[in-house]
């Protein structure tokens, strides 16, 4: 598994990886893309605690709230009835500014053989410690925004896991409508799912009926065109809302 900044996050690697419970001891998230550090932080908690332990092997903290002697305590202590606890740190480089890198760098280098200390960070600077000994004992992902063409692939391969097969022009199509957010094109892909039901084939009319319409029929649209006083616009926007649930 890559850990050089040089290389590109090997994603499928690392979800196989922890997906067999091959854990590293600690990992470093980080970057614009919250989406990608989600779920590589929900797939680690799903393989390494088990849910009815979550409440003794599990610790979620703030870096804001914590100080460097704080977090290594908590790290160093021993699971509950279980093989490994999992410490996540969010907002980590809020700790890091705490002077106490020495700390963490001698952790990081001497890391808890039962616990899994995943760290995210927004945009930290990888220049300072403890940073470079992170870099070079756990396993990093930076996890960036993807560019169009990566988004389209994104957004085929995410298609392809639903078993359904599509038109051509499809996948251009949703990207269209949702962009490069990924947050959306999961919840888009997943109202296009519902709204197909049992069909083998995703058509371009499909997605035009489902995504194309909840994408010009919104709450925050509704606002816009009472805002212009555009009395017609709204109500046609508030009569499919209110007839879709809404």
């Amino acid at each position: 598994m890559a850990k050089s900044s040089k290389e590109k996050f090997d994603m499928s690697g690392f979800l196989s990886s922890v997906k067999k419970k091959e854990f590293s001891p600690i990992y470093f998230f980080y970057g614009e893309e919250t989406f990608f550090i989600e779920e590589c932080v929900d797939a680690v908690l799903d393989a390494a605690v088990d849910s009815s332990m979550k409440e003794f092997n599990l610790d979620i903290l703030q870096g804001g709230d914590i100080d460097g002697k704080k977090l290594i305590s908590i790290a160093t202590a021993y699971p509950m009835m279980a093989e490994r606890r999992v410490v996540v740190v969010k907002d980590f480089e809020r700790v890091v500014k705490k002077d106490v890198e020495d700390i963490l760098a001698y952790y990081v280098e001497h890391p808890s053989p039962t616990t899994i200390l995943i760290l995210v960070a927004n945009a930290p600077d990888l220049r300072k410690k403890p940073y470079p000994s992170i870099k070079k004992h756990a396993v990093c992902g930076e996890m960036n925004a993807l560019w169009d063409n990566e988004m389209l692939a994104w957004i085929e391969s995410r298609l392809k896991k639903t078993k359904r097969s599509f038109e051509p022009h499809v996948v251009e199509l949703l990207h269209s409508y949702i962009g490069n957010s990924l947050r959306e094109a999961v919840n888009e892909i997943e109202k296009l799912m519902i709204a197909v039901d049992e069909k083998s084939m995703i058509t371009a009319k499909d997605v035009e009926r489902v995504v194309g319409v909840s994408k010009e029929f919104t709450v925050f649209e509704l606002a816009n065109k009472v805002g212009e006083k555009n009395i017609q616009r709204a109500v046609e926007i508030a009569e499919r809302l209110l007839n879709s649930g809404e």
